[in-house]
């Protein structure tokens, strides 16, 4: 299985390329849910949402639809993985309740965050989650270059935790390494993968395609159908700094993929608009 989508649905910059002018803001999630299968939650970084908001997410996308919920920034960036074990229970509670509508989870660690400094606390922490998953998806994203190395895949990996694999100026291709791990059946059964491209000095709007990377999505297309070719379920979320706007790469990437794998139309039927206003944190 691969899904695509992207790294969020709040852009009201989309309004006229991609949602239709006069959408609410409160309906972009049921129409983006009709166009992708997946989308990756950058609010849930801020704050925890309530369980109330993901009921309403849940209740706003079809079946089958899935969500890539970042952890929060608490156990992340500020206690920086020690004496966070209530935060990230909380945190799981939140994953089951989306039950199969769950896509990998995404530990996102800052690039402070490294191994010289914080190996232990991150050896400890990843230990202590691993058991406490019970089936839940986890992926870790790390921005140190230290740990971007394959010996640190390979640790993951062991813990039956994935890697993030990440298309981003500054980062460390790691695909090869993750590749091999699921080559010697050593690695989960998923791979998330995040196309940022150059997030500091690449295209500023997202309205459109102004940096075409078509060597790049052809080398990811032969990439994805390989995971494909070896049953790996695939989740990858499309930034706007990649091209220049995150939809239209998702289907350049798409249409490639499709003259090379089965990749199923994702067409589910409109599900029927709720009366009540939902906001992201309520």
């Amino acid at each position: 299985m691969i899904s695509l989508g992207v790294a969020s649905w709040l852009f009201d910059a989309w309004r006229g390329v991609f949602y239709p002018e006069a959408l609410p803001r409160t309906q972009y999630l049921a129409y983006y849910a009709r166009h992708f299968r997946t989308v990756q939650v950058n609010s849930s970084f801020y704050g925890q949402p309530r369980p109330t908001t993901v009921d309403k997410w849940l209740q706003s996308t079809p079946g089958g639809f899935t969500f890539c919920l970042k952890f929060p920034r608490t156990i992340s960036h500020e206690k920086r993985l020690v004496d966070c074990e209530a935060e990230t229970l909380s945190f799981l509670d939140l994953l089951r309740r989306l039950g199969n509508r769950a896509a990998p989870a995404l530990l996102q660690l800052p690039p402070s965050l490294n191994r010289q400094r914080d190996g232990r606390a991150l050896a400890d922490y990843l230990a202590w989650i691993a058991p406490r998953l019970d089936g839940l998806r986890l992926a870790v994203e790390v921005r140190s270059p230290d740990l971007m190395t394959p010996a640190f895949a390979a640790y993951v990996a062991r813990l039956g935790i994935g890697l993030a694999l990440v298309d981003r100026v500054g980062s460390a291709d790691l695909f090869d390494a993750w590749l091999a791990l699921v080559e010697q059946g050593s690695a989960p059964d998923f791979a998330l993968i995040r196309w940022i491209g150059d997030d500091k000095d690449g295209p500023t709007g997202d309205r459109e395609i102004a940096f075409p990377r078509d060597a790049d999505l052809d080398c990811w297309t032969t990439r994805l159908a390989t995971l494909d070719g070896l049953g790996v379920d695939v989740f990858g979320y499309m930034h706007n700094p990649y091209e220049g706007h995150s939809p239209a790469s998702v289907r350049r990437l798409e249409e490639r993929l499709q003259a090379v794998v089965d990749l199923p139309t994702w067409a589910p039927p409109p599900v029927a608009s709720r009366p009540a206003q939902m906001s992201l944190f309520e």
